[in-house]
């Protein structure tokens, strides 16, 4: 029986223990939360920063340069205003109107730079964010504007290809794109020096037949086009082996000597289309040796191939040197 009570009152000193302690605890976090209140209507300085868009460019030019895609600024505020903008997830650009920062002068033809402050466009700024919000600082502390004039061009696509031919099988000419050229738009210092524009990278693998494939292109950043993308041709054929005798002809001899080389001939093998077999022939090539570059010890002279047709492959001739003796005329 005694003990039934001791454990009875031991059990209710707890709870009033315990119920003391919440007490305590919610007098805390109220006293915490007043006190965070009356903070946040004071006023503080604080550093925030904010994504910037360029709009109203002048007529036929563009942007060119680095020109910086956030400005930071340092702020005076209430506490309850950069609360609330520091607890936004997203933030809207700050609107940059170029002519009018300007004063319209990157309209002029021959003007292609110009500066300006953005501590001076402060207020303009701060109304754009928050009208609770004053701009104690900006950094940069200005921005420079570089325009170049826009002009139009013709420029030829240059087909970027990997190929792995079939066995047997060659090009029966280079790739080439569809359409060849396109209509390009950009700053003139750009387009002065472009000169093609490549594809991104056609590759094929035992490629055994003609092809049309679609492809994009890689237009630089700086220049537009209502092209974006071109068909590349790809024309293989079969191709077959041909031989051919041809003279060796000697270069830069005296007017007073006369050359005999010993073979006179030497033999061309390659590999040529089926379609460009018939219009190949011995004068297609042309097989030198040069006098002037002879060895007073040795009688051979190494012999050079000086014109290869370009439909032709893996080109190969025999022998390589060929000996030589000399008569005076």
């Amino acid at each position: 029986m005694i003990r039934r009570v001791f454990t009875y009152f031991k059990n209710e000193i707890k709870a009033i223990r315990n119920g003391k302690a919440f007490v305590f605890f919610v007098c805390l976090a109220l006293a915490s939360f007043l006190w965070f209140l009356n903070a946040l209507e004071k006023h503080y300085t604080d550093h925030i920063t904010v994504p910037v868009k360029y709009v109203n460019v002048p007529k036929n030019k563009d942007l060119t340069g680095i020109l910086p895609d956030k400005l930071d600024l340092n702020v005076d505020a209430l506490g309850y205003t950069l609360l609330r903008y520091k607890l936004r997830l997203a933030f809207s650009p700050l609107i940059l109107d170029v002519n009018e920062l300007s004063n319209n002068y990157l309209e002029n033809r021959f003007l292609s730079k110009y500066s300006v402050s953005t501590i001076a466009h402060k207020e303009e700024f701060a109304k754009q964010i928050s009208n609770e919000i004053s701009i104690i600082s900006v950094r940069p502390d200005s921005i420079t504007f570089r325009v170049s004039r826009i002009i139009e061009k013709l420029v030829k696509i240059h087909p970027i290809v990997d190929l792995n031919l079939a066995k047997e099988y060659i090009l029966q000419k280079q790739p080439v794109a569809k359409p060849e050229s396109i209509l390009v738009r950009g700053p003139v210092e750009i387009l002065d020096t472009l000169t093609d524009i490549n594809t991104l990278v056609v590759k094929q693998e035992k490629l055994s037949q003609s092809v049309f494939i679609s492809t994009p292109l890689f237009i630089p950043s700086e220049i537009n086009s209502d092209i974006k993308s071109v068909s590349v041709q790809i024309v293989v054929e079969q191709c077959t082996e041909a031989r051919f005798d041809i003279p060796v002809l000697v270069i830069n001899q005296p007017d007073s000597l006369q050359i005999k080389t010993f073979p006179s001939k030497v033999r061309i093998s390659c590999r040529v289309g089926i379609s460009e077999y018939n219009r190949l022939n011995s004068n297609s090539f042309k097989a030198i040796i040069d006098y002037s570059r002879r060895s007073q010890t040795l009688s051979k002279m190494a012999v050079k191939l000086e014109k290869i047709p370009d439909n032709v492959l893996y080109v190969d001739y025999s022998p390589k040197e060929v000996d030589f003796i000399t008569e005076r005329k």
